[in-house]
């Protein structure tokens, strides 16, 4: 397999297109494409300039005729001293340009050739095209490099893919979202309708809808603009399908409709019942003068049913209305200005106005009745702030509550504790002086704490006197021996500081019977 061609190739780059169809793909091109920035352009010359974020310098391109009268050719120019980053871009213009060609017109292009011409405001050099890559079965191998013919700006084999798909970078479009998601609703409403059979104006409404922003998205999809071109065609074919099932469904529901009307006499008498039942619900009425009402003009009808008055919407409806008298009241709403997203067919009308006030009327005419509702933005607004400032009054009120009855519960706790502990306290005290009383038998307690700290200590000095006596007075335990003689002399002395002035008499007889007790346990060991 040989490799690129990278010698620059003379001649143009030329596209199989009229001049006017390459400048204005061009100009499109430049407009949405990242890569470039349009500085100016002049229509009558069919000349752009442009410049790229990162480099110095400009770019010109111009469309000249071509060879036939269906083809052109753009020549251009850069910067002398942008070097290679100057050849990729002008390699990236003219690949770009193709396929803005190939998207909108759909016309395959020919040989691609680009010849730089100078430029009398800057110096300029010639860049050279994307190199032709020769394949294995495209030229033989003669074991030398063999010069690749020039290779024309040829579109995409498969341009019916290249219509479905996009090679868009960046974020994906939120129109081709919003489109998928719309489509995807209407196409479940399809399936749905094959049980309900809902009425064909709606069917076509929902249709138009998806439509509508199928076709927004795919614009908004075009090569060098926003990615998200599968998504757009997904929604187109659940478009159809949905468009589909729902007539089939609405269909569905008049055939069966019809045969049950013509197979039985007891039909008319339904009917006829059905009518009498509709002449004693229709009442005389008066239009309200405020609310949602007042944003539209009463109907000429003088008797109505089934009517609804809320905070931010008002509906009834009407009796005795034709298809003409349906047509002057949509054509009212128009004036009052309701014209936005409007949609309209031979008996449903939607449309809202520029305060976003939204009104839908829908006309029977088996029945020659007119149902018509209106939704007011700005009382619905007034009602939702107002049950908003309800809500909110009423949670501060709660919280407000709840903090008073959590203060009052900790003030409670606290309270609570401060009594179980003084009262424990106290009986701790209690138990302390009666215990201390019975242990000490009368005994001061600071002096039976000393004495019994006294008494231990001997005790202990005792047996240590026995065991070293026992073992033969061995050197090991003389440092055990200081310190045992250390802790005599603290002990003792805490009981020598001792006032024993203030002794009682039951004091010094327990301080006589310990002493006692002492120096006998001293005589048994020496």
């Amino acid at each position: 397999m040989s490799t690129p061609n990278p010698t620059p190739q003379p001649g143009r780059q030329t596209y199989m297109a009229p001049v006017a169809d390459v400048y204005a793909a061009m100009v499109q091109m430049l407009g949405f494409n990242a890569s470039f920035d349009l500085v100016h352009q002049d229509e009558q010359s069919h000349a752009v300039t442009f410049s790229a974020p990162n480099l110095n310098g400009l770019f010109t391109a111009k469309v000249v005729p071509g060879e036939t009268a269906a083809s052109s050719a753009v020549e251009m120019t850069a910067p002398m001293d942008a070097g290679e980053p100057a050849r990729q871009l002008v390699v990236k213009f003219c690949k770009d340009l193709g396929d803005q060609l190939m998207a909108q017109t759909a016309v395959q292009a020919t040989s691609a050739q680009t010849t730089v011409m100078s430029a009398p405001t800057q110096q300029t050099e010639v860049v050279p095209p994307v190199p032709a890559a020769n394949t294995a079965h495209d030229a033989p191998h003669d074991g030398q490099n063999t010069p690749a013919e020039p290779v024309g700006h040829r579109a995409s084999k498969n341009t019916f893919m290249a219509m479905l798909t996009d090679s868009n970078l960046g974020k994906t479009s939120a129109m081709a979202v919003v489109a998928l998601a719309v489509a995807a609703a209407f196409l479940i409403f399809g399936f749905v309708a094959l049980g309900v059979h809902p009425p064909i104006a709606l069917c076509i409404i929902f249709a138009v809808i998806a439509a509508v922003l199928c076709v927004v998205a795919y614009l908004k999809t075009q090569p060098g603009k926003e990615h998200g071109r599968l998504f757009t065609t997904i929604a187109a074919g659940a478009t159809v399908i949905g468009l589909v099932l729902s007539l089939a469904g609405a269909a569905g529901g008049k055939q069966e409709s019809q045969p049950s009307a013509a197979a039985s006499p007891s039909s008319s008498a339904s009917s006829s019942a059905s009518s009498s039942s509709k002449e004693s619900r229709c009442q005389s009425f008066s239009w309200p003068a405020s609310g949602a009402a007042a944003k539209i003009s009463a109907p000429k009808a003088t008797k109505a049913m089934d009517v609804y008055e809320f905070a931010a919407s008002y509906s009834l409806t009407a009796c005795d209305v034709t298809a003409s008298d349906f047509e002057d009241y949509v054509n009212e709403l128009r004036g009052k200005g309701f014209t936005v997203g409007l949609a309209k067919s031979s008996d449903t009308f939607t449309a809202e106005n520029a305060a976003g006030d939204k009104v839908m009327v829908m006309h029977n005419p088996k029945e020659d009745t007119m149902s018509i509702s209106i939704e007011s933005k700005e009382d619905a607004d007034q009602e939702a702030q107002r049950k908003a400032e309800e809500e909110a009054a009423k949670q501060a009120e709660e919280q407000k509550k709840a903090e008073e009855a959590q203060k009052k519960a900790e003030e409670e706790r606290k309270r609570q504790e401060e009594e179980q502990k003084r009262i424990q306290e106290e009986e701790a005290k209690k138990q302390q002086e009666a215990q201390n009383q019975a242990q000490s038998g009368g005994v001061t307690p600071a002096v039976k704490e000393a004495m019994d700290s006294y008494e231990s200590f001997m005790n202990k000095y005792c047996d240590f006197m026995e065991k070293y006596t026992a073992d033969g007075a061995p050197t090991s335990m003389l440092t055990d021996y200081l310190k045992m003689m250390s802790e005599y002399s603290e002990t003792t002395k805490k009981l020598d500081d001792m006032d024993q002035s203030t002794w009682t008499d039951t004091d010094m007889q327990y301080y006589l019977e310990v002493m006692n007790r002492v120096n006998q346990r001293l005589a048994s060991v020496s």
